[in-house]
Parts: structure tokens; C-alpha cells; sequence
């Protein structure tokens, strides 16, 4: 999907009084653009816009309370920032200035495909596809409660295509990318989170053939529901949590029965954390004997095969993890 957005970004001056906004993703045509809010009557506002080698003035007067006026300035492809300096005379005699960068990209020019975005866990990577020529990203990582590990510019010069973005920060530590690539005369900005956990815990032990969970077997699932709590706690204010559930089993019996039973323990696990509390999204997926803890010959009889894999994250677990591709069923 593309990355870029026509939509308008809001942001207050840091006197407080003014408002402004602009579009950052020009679609074919549209002329770059500021908007000013004024809080309360104003007898007069000029604006003088600085873009590439042109300089453009503006005035209104006698503007109401709430009102908002929007300066537009010739588009130029070559250009995608501006400086826009403000000043405003109100009714009470009060003078407001201040200065507003604005940046901006013209739709079409770059646009980031994430639909088949996927993260490295071994080369510590994010690969994602762009429609042009990127000469380097403005990278972000958050840890848990976004707080920021690291912030950096890497030179990419790759595209169009496929191209690497490295993470930045310790790579255990990242839970969230933040990322802005640049080509000539334009920009595109993406979050990504190739983020997971593997959840420690105690297997529930099923009877043999049957998916029903045992009231003897409750307590394990009660000691995963606070293990999920704390770490829904730790990033949830950072990416939307999703737990993924995986089932699966030892090498006794046929494959397909095996797969099927593997999904019915996960789905069955799944169903339980949600009756008993659990409100993030959950997905599962039966790996029957595809994905064994311990690996045997046909036939064997391993309870350490016979288990359920629970992992956190924003996006399915990647197969650089060690993880069987699979489709994830939501439950």
C-alpha cells in the first residue's frame, strides 16, 4: 500500500495563539499550501512564504474569531520546503510572529509499498519496496514506552524496488521504526515494528486426541494471562499487541490429523484467554508436526513436541525467527 497520504497536518505555534496546517501529500496539480487559525479577532495577518527561489506575500484583514485563511504558492516539483514567517496584528493590540517550516511531497513522485515488508532478524533489516530512486532515510527507534533509543540519517541510494532499511538502536530493544525516505523532490513516511516475543510458559497438557482444557491446566493459562498483561503494558502504548497463538504436536499419527488437532488446542487456548479476560487481537494457527521442539523419527511418542507457542507482536511473527510460514486465523 502506498505510504503517502493526502491529508492535512495540524499543529499549534509555540506562542500558543496561532494554528496552522498543510498538506504534506500534493496530489496532481494541487499548489503547496498553509492555513492560519487565528483564537480570536485579528485586524490583521501577513504571511511572507520563502520556497526555493521565489518569495510570495500575503495579507488579510479583519479576521473573526476561529477564522482560518489559506495561502497557496506556485507549485514546483523541485521544491519541498518552505519557510513561512507569520505575523499577526489582533483586535486588543496584541502582535503574535513566528516562523513555520513546512515540508511537503508530490503524490505519485515516491510512494512505499509495506504489503510485502519483512524484517531480518540475523541482518537486523527492514526491507520494503519504493516506486523511486531513495537517496537516504530519517530513522527513529522507540523501546517500550516509546521512548526513543536511537535517532539517526542512513544513505540508502537504492530504488526503485526493493531496498534495506538497517535498524537503529540495540536490536532486542526496538519495538517500533519510525521512518522518512527522501528522493530528490520528495518524501514518504512509514512506521514499522518488526518487533516480537517469544512468551515463556508451561505447556497445557490435553488428553490424548481431545482439544478440551482440563480445570487442572487453568492455573498455567491464568500465569499466561499476567505475563501478557505486563508486557501489554510495557508496548501497547507503542504498537497495537497482537498475541499469536501456535499448536503443535509430536510425530504419532498422520500429518493432516495432527495439523488439525494443533489448530483446535490453539484455537481452544485462544478461546479460554478470551472468555477469561484477554482483549488484544488473537491469532492462531495449527503446526502440527511441521515445527517439533525436539527432532524424531515418525512415530515418536515426545512430549516436549506436544506444546503451544505463544508470541507478541504488531505484525505475524517473521520465518527469519525460526518460525513455518503459516496462515494466521484471527480468532
Amino acid at each position: 500500500m502506498g505510504a503517502l497520504m493526502a491529508l492535512l497536518v495540524s499543529f499549534t505555534a509555540l506562542a500558543g495563539e496561532l494554528e496552522f496546517g498543510y498538506s504534506p501529500s500534493l496530489g496532481p496539480g494541487e499548489k503547496p499550501m498553509l492555513s492560519v487559525t487565528v483564537p480570536r479577532a485579528a485586524a490583521s495577518l501577513w504571511i511572507e512564504v520563502e520556497a526555493g527561489d521565489i518569495t510570495v506575500d500575503f495579507t488579510r484583514a479583519d479576521m473573526g474569531a476561529g477564522e482560518t485563511a489559506k495561502f497557496y504558492w506556485p507549485r514546483d516539483s523541485s521544491v519541498i520546503e518552505a519557510l513561512a514567517t507569520i505575523r499577526v496584528e489582533f483586535t486588543d493590540g496584541y502582535v503574535e510572529a513566528v516562523q513555520v517550516p513546512v515540508s511537503y511531497s508530490y503524490a505519485g513522485q515516491l510512494e512505499v509499498d509495506l504489503a510485502r515488508a519483512r524484517a531480518d532478524l540475523v541482518n537486523n533489516t527492514v526491507t520494503v519496496a519504493v516506486s523511486t530512486k531513495v537517496d537516504r532515510a530519517d530513522i527513529i527507534a522507540y523501546g517500550e514506552h516509546r521512548r526513543i533509543l536511537d535517532k539517526r540519517t542512513v544513505p540508502i541510494d537504492g530504488g526503485p524496488g526493493e531496498i534495506s532499511l538497517p535498524w537503529v538502536g540495540a536490536p532486542s530493544d526496538v519495538v517500533l521504526l519510525d521512518v522518512t525516505v527522501h528522493s530528490k523532490n520528495a518524501w514518504a513516511g512509514f512506521t514499522y515494528s518488526p518487533w516480537f516475543v517469544n512468551i515463556p510458559h508451561d505447556d497445557v497438557v490435553f488428553q490424548s486426541g481431545l482439544w478440551s482444557i482440563d480445570a487442572s491446566e487453568e492455573p498455567k493459562l491464568q500465569a499466561l494471562l499476567r505475563d501478557v498483561a505486563d508486557l501489554v503494558d510495557k508496548y501497547g502504548d507503542v504498537v497495537p499487541v497482537k498475541l499469536y497463538i501456535g499448536g503443535c504436536t509430536d510425530t504419532v499419527g498422520d500429518r493432516m490429523s495432527n495439523a488439525t488437532l494443533s489448530r483446535n488446542r490453539a484455537q481452544a487456548i485462544g478461546q479460554w484467554l478470551r472468555a477469561n479476560g484477554l482483549n488484544i487481537p488473537i491469532f492462531f494457527s495449527g503446526f502440527g508436526e511441521s515445527w517439533l521442539a525436539v527432532q524424531t523419527g515418525d512415530g515418536v511418542d515426545n512430549p516436549l513436541n506436544r506444546r503451544a507457542v505463544y508470541m507478541l507482536g504488531a505484525n505475524p511473527p517473521p520465518s527469519s525467527a525460526g518460525v513455518p510460514q503459516t496462515r494466521w486465523s484471527a480468532l
